[in-house]
């Protein structure tokens, strides 16, 4: 009698086991390793009992040994039902469809002397969908559409990604679509949702690309990324290949349907995440390399430059403490004229604390020196030398919402004279 129910415990085990893994195998991966346990436990009980039926002695072993099967027993009725649960809310969510997931803003903005003339007054920011379905194990998925309102009023839809990727290993995963161009740390860390990044503004040299951003955020192309234990640390990686990028309009563009040449954009960036006394601290390298064409009216090509960027990055979270610092060091040639090679650079460095889980103040420095005899720089309207400094104050309302103030001072080279003009935030965003 024993011997049956105890084999029949193992077999229904097994197979909700195996069932449960097929439906939910992230929630049911602890619940497994407990059945484990269990069904070990009853076998080495099961044995026990064999030889105590076989008419050795030992009555009152034989009755603890009893009584210990009953309270694996009912420990194993109790794991069954939370099998049970899991498999009935996997079911529902299942049924409702892909989670959406997003981010949204609003906030006030001032600039004593803002460019276009503008006074200061409220404004929505972006409003930030996004969905990660899987296809399986291996075969992953992102899409993200932002809604955003332009300095004209108008409301404008962008599609900033869609990727579709096939993971090998840890060691790599291969993505192709469109991506965040993967240079430094905050350009692939911080995307469109403001909630998740401690400051109100971007580093302006980083911006997007349609933000006055002079290096491409996006690309469209394929992405090869992945890390493997090394040291006691991590050896992360990204590369990538995508279409080259164009001035029009003296803006960026990545060329997100076909390219204009023949000649694709080639980069990546090698990173590691020590371990140890250093656990917290990441450091890495970046570089790209492409041809981007200047377009005037007409679509006629102006000139080419020869793009080429190499720098270092590193971060430092732990202990409340968040560093981030990033350098980029560019080498453009002239291959339309005879202006040679130019060289400009530019940089940020951020530090912020938390305090009582909530309070995150945080200091900002960033400066760009872009020499204005390179084609590429001279065609944006934002390629001029600047430097800023930003002072903030980050409060958490809970894991959701967050409330910031930034305080900032801008100095930017104009063709005659320095332009300096002090700025004022206040933002609230959230997540869902």
């Amino acid at each position: 009698m024993r011997k049956g129910v105890i084999a029949l415990a193992i077999s229904q085990l097994f197979c909700l086991s195996a069932s449960a893994a097929q439906t939910d195998a992230e929630r049911i991966a602890e619940l497994e390793k407990k059945l484990e346990k269990s069904l070990g436990l009853i076998e080495q009980l099961s044995a026990r009992v064999k030889q105590l039926e076989a008419g050795k002695p030992a009555t009152a072993d034989q009755g603890r040994v009893e009584e210990k099967v009953a309270a694996q027993a009912e420990r194993i009725g109790q794991l069954e039902k939370n099998v049970e649960q899991v498999a009935e809310t996997s079911a529902k969510r299942a049924s409702v469809g892909l989670p959406l997931h997003g981010f949204a803003d609003v906030g006030y903005a001032r600039e004593s002397r803002d460019p276009n003339g503008r006074k200061g007054g409220f404004a929505l920011g972006n409003l930030d969908l996004y969905l990660t379905p899987e296809f399986g194990d291996r075969v992953k998925s992102l899409a993200e559409l932002v809604f955003e309102m332009g300095e004209d009023g108008s409301l404008g839809t962008d599609l900033e990604r869609l990727q579709i990727g096939y993971t090998v290993s840890d060691a790599l995963t291969v993505w192709g679509g469109r991506f965040h161009t993967p240079y430094g740390y905050w350009n692939t860390a911080f995307h469109h949702g403001a909630q998740i990044q401690t400051s109100i503004m971007r580093p302006r040299f980083i911006a997007f690309e349609d933000q006055g951003g002079i290096l491409p955020a996006h690309t469209v192309g394929l992405l090869a990324s992945g890390g493997v234990r090394l040291g006691g640390g991590k050896l992360q990686y990204d590369a990538y290949l995508g279409n080259g990028n164009d001035i029009r309009d003296r803006e960026l563009d990545f060329n997100a349907v076909m390219d204009d040449n023949t000649n694709k954009m080639v980069g990546g960036n090698v990173r590691y995440q020590f371990a140890g006394a250093l656990e917290g601290l990441t450091l890495g390298l970046h570089g790209l390399n492409e041809q981007v064409d200047t377009y005037g009216a007409g679509n006629v090509r102006l000139n080419s430059t020869k793009l080429k960027m190499l720098g270092g990055f590193g971060l430092f979270e732990q202990d409340d403490w968040e560093a981030i610092g990033e350098y980029y060091r560019f080498r453009n040639d002239d291959i339309s004229g005879a202006t040679g090679t130019h060289g400009s650079w530019a940089g940020f460095a951020q530090v912020g604390r938390t305090f009582a889980g909530r309070w995150t103040p945080y200091v900002r420095t960033e400066k760009a020196v872009l020499d204005q005899g390179d084609n590429y720089f001279a065609g944006l309207d934002s390629g001029r030398s600047y430097k800023r400094h930003a002072l903030g104050l980050r409060y958490d309302l809970n894991a959701l919402a967050a409330l910031k103030i930034e305080l900032s001072r801008t100095t930017e080279q104009q063709p005659a004279s320095e332009l300096t003009s002090n700025g004022a935030r206040l933002q609230f965003a959230v997540r869902f």
